[in-house]
Order: C-alpha cells, then structure tokens, then sequence
C-alpha cells in the first residue's frame, strides 16, 4: 500500500519487490532500467522478458480508493522517492503488442495472363465501361419563401 510523503524526508533506503506471491528487499534503483535490472536478478524468470515488458506498479490512493497505478520511465525518480521505507512494488509481466502475432491477410491467387485478359477484357477502353451517370444533373430546389421547402428533405437543407 502506497502511501506518498508530503514533507521532504531521506527517500527509503529500501523497498520490497512482489513477484508472483514472492517477496524480495532491494535497494531502490536511482533509473528505471537499474530498477528493471534489479528485478532481473531477484527474479531470474526475468531474465528472457523484453524490458517494456516489465511493469512496476505501486499501490495509490485516488480519492477514497485504492488502486494499482504503474510507474512508467519517466515517472520512476519521482514514484520511487516518495516511497517509505519496505514499501511494496509489484512487478508483472505486462502484455506485449498484440500486432506482431497477426498474420498478413491472404490474397487470392492472380490467374494466368490469358484467363486475366479474357475476364477483363482489356480490348475495350475501361474508362468508358466504369463511368457513372452524373449525380450534379440540374435541378431545381424549391425556395425558401414557397411553402414546398418543408415538404423536401435533403441533406442539405434541414426543417427548421
């Protein structure tokens, strides 16, 4: 349970890691990768984890409510001095960036180069097959002052 100084106080000289149910003292690390290194070698199932994998986290109170918070880097100094003495941090594992386990998306297979032809027809002009009709053909909107602008909607002139 964190509970944050309010007066400048010697910072703690030392402070406990929770892993897993695991308890360990350490000296609290003057960086944040000093501190990733500590948890290393007082956890040594750390040791294959990537660095922003491992996450320290420390026990807040936000208003009423008590809650894990994570310490990032740049925050590390700060967290870590106003720590009292023993205080518990939580190291987990943290989970990594989903998008480097998805799989490119399949594509279908291109047919041969006849088959392509044949299916495209690429002897007539595309341009001329693929134009739409024109949907800024001329009209007529009603004006305002006719009593017919409430009875057409668009979506470009709302009821008032």
């Amino acid at each position: 349970m964190a509970t944050y100084r309010t007066s400048s106080t010697v910072p703690a000289d030392i402070i406990t890691y929770r892993k897993d149910g695991k308890l360990v003292f350490v000296q609290p690390a003057s960086s944040y990768m000093g501190a990733i290194e500590e948890a290393r070698k007082v956890f040594p199932e750390l040791g294959a984890i990537p660095d922003d994998r491992i996450g320290f986290y420390i026990t807040a109170t936000l208003g009423q409510s008590k809650q894990q918070v994570r310490v990032s880097e740049s925050a590390w100094c700060a967290a870590i001095a106003r720590l009292l003495r023993g205080e518990v941090v939580d190291v987990r594992v943290v989970e990594g960036d989903i998008s480097i386990s998805i799989e490119p998306p399949q594509y279908l297979e291109v047919p041969d180069t006849k088959e392509a032809s044949e299916f495209y027809n690429t002897d007539n002009d595309i341009r001329e097959s693929r134009s739409a009709p024109s949907s800024r053909s001329p009209s007529r909107q009603p004006s305002p002052s006719s009593g017919r602008m409430r009875e057409r909607r668009s979506w470009w002139h709302l009821p008032s």
